[in-house]
């Protein structure tokens, strides 16, 4: 037996798992040893695995790390459940063993695991879900040669878009953004990537139907991804002409142009703020799922919608909020203590609507992401504190600030007349729209009318006939 190591339990017998056993042996045997393996499989406990033991299930793991003397444990299951690392957290900490995991990345998924490549726990771990292995050869067909138009390119969902399709060899990434320092980071951050010549960011707006145009029209792309919106709630409150204007009609704008240059696909990005919205920024995305539906029925381009919730560490979301205030020592201001949001990381987000993309059969579908269950704010704000090795309340005060206009205590992912069918992605669902509920030209003509004459009051009548539930305007 190696003296003078420490002991080491990995979490997961699966393909990390081996790999890292593996690396570890290669070029730590020195300093690590590892005593066993914990995994749920059944057909694996008891069993040996690359000539160590499985002891047994995950749940048993303080048994086996005072049996050993564990110093370490190493989470390697990158598919695994926010949950699950919650709870392998809570036996770490209760036995003041040091914890560690593979992130989910999609290499990392794929087997390939370097020690260098394992982290200390991050929020994204703890509430991010089990990240599906998809056959990535299946998207590298798809994308690969093709001219790809992303709106939104500078955000947070956009430039991850921008980065994971990169890897599949596109003929071109069209980045549009109204944000140059975002483009401009964009640009470095896939310059250093050596993927210079692939991507081509145009500074423009989405309100610019002429700027629009041209664009589609010199590049022709084959697909078209929409993420440019307005997302925050209080503001667009504030602010209703704006988010018409941007959410309504630079999605109008951008369906126009995709089918005067008959491009083939079109890729919606909805919220599920767009289900019974209560809010302005949900309403205009709401009559954005519509714009994309009606569209459909051209038959000149396949369009779609993908609804999806919250995205962790996303710009101007809650995760970069509550670290700035944690870091400011506080207080971390949460609405209120039952309030619920469903969560993704950035990474299984966009894998998902990539994916969802290439489920697009006659057009029209809108797409439900499996989101997992619902997670208190209250909670977040508490596992943050944690992690930063704070004290929730005692060392990093708590403070409930109210529900803000606009906003639901809870958030559903589809409305009560939409019936929600399997697709055959595990984690993606799909809805058919009433195409009867989608003849929105009126509409949109008396918006257009209102935003000429600045009648906000009209404005907000007419978002309210889209969305009764709509409430505390103005």
């Amino acid at each position: 037996m190696i003296m003078n190591t420490e002991k080491v339990l990995i979490i997961g017998a699966g393909e990390a798992g081996r790999e890292l056993h593996r690396e570890l042996l290669k070029h730590f045997s020195q300093r690590f040893q590892v005593v066993g393996y914990l995994d749920d499989d059944n057909d694996l406990i008891g069993k040996s695995v690359g000539g160590i033991l499985v002891l047994g299930s995950i749940s048993q793991l303080s048994l086996f790390v005072k049996k050993f003397n564990v110093s370490e444990v190493f989470i390697a299951i990158p598919s695994a459940q926010g949950s699950l690392i919650r709870e392998v957290i809570k036996s770490c900490e209760k036995q003041k063993v040091i914890f560690k995991i593979v992130p989910r990345l999609l290499e990392i998924v794929e087997g390939k695991v370097k020690l260098s490549q394992v982290r200390n726990i991050e929020v994204n771990d703890l509430l991010g879900r089990a990240l599906v292995k998809t056959d990535q050869r299946i998207l590298a067909e798809e994308f690969k040669g093709k001219t790809v138009f992303l709106s939104g390119a500078a955000g947070s969902i956009g430039s991850e878009i921008s980065r994971q399709i990169l890897q599949f060899n596109p003929k071109k990434i069209i980045a549009f953004d109204c944000w140059e320092s975002g483009l401009y980071n964009l640009n470095l951050d896939v310059t250093n990537q050596g993927n210079k010549n692939k991507l081509e960011c145009v500074v423009g707006n989405i309100q610019d139907y002429p700027k629009l145009e041209r664009v589609i029209k010199f590049f022709h792309p084959d697909v078209i991804f929409h993420a440019a919106a307005y997302k925050h709630v209080p503001l667009m409150q504030k602010y209703p002409e704006e988010a018409v204007k941007n959410n309504i009609f630079g999605t109008e704008n951008l369906v126009k142009a995709a089918l005067a240059q008959r491009v083939k696909k079109f890729i919606n990005i909805s919220t599920d703020k767009a289900v019974d919205p209560t809010s302005i920024m949900g309403t205009t995305k709401l009559i954005a799922e519509k714009i994309i539906s009606q569209a459909n029925q051209s038959g000149i381009t396949k369009f779609c919608s993908v609804r999806f919730g919250n995205v962790l560490d996303s710009q101007g979301s809650v995760v970069p909020t509550f670290k700035k205030q944690i870091a400011q020592g506080g207080p971390v201001t949460i609405t209120h203590k039952d309030m619920t949001r469903y969560f993704m990381t950035i990474p299984e987000a966009v894998q998902l609507v990539l994916n969802a993309s290439l489920l697009v059969k006659e057009g029209g579908e809108i797409f439900v992401l499996d989101m997992g269950e619902p997670v208190k704010i209250a909670e977040l704000a508490n596992l943050m504190i944690r992690l930063a090795g704070f004290i929730p309340e005692k060392e990093i005060p708590i403070k409930y600030v109210g529900i803000r206009p606009g906003e639901k205590m809870n958030e559903k992912l589809t409305m009560a007349h939409e019936a929600m069918r399997k697709t055959n992605h595990s984690k993606i669902f799909v809805i058919k729209p009433d195409l009867q509920m989608v003849n929105i030209t009126d509409l949109l003509d008396d918006f257009r009318s209102a935003i000429i004459q600045n009648e906000k009051e009209i404005i907000l009548q007419l978002l309210k006939t889209a969305a009764p539930n709509l409430k505390k305007l103005g």
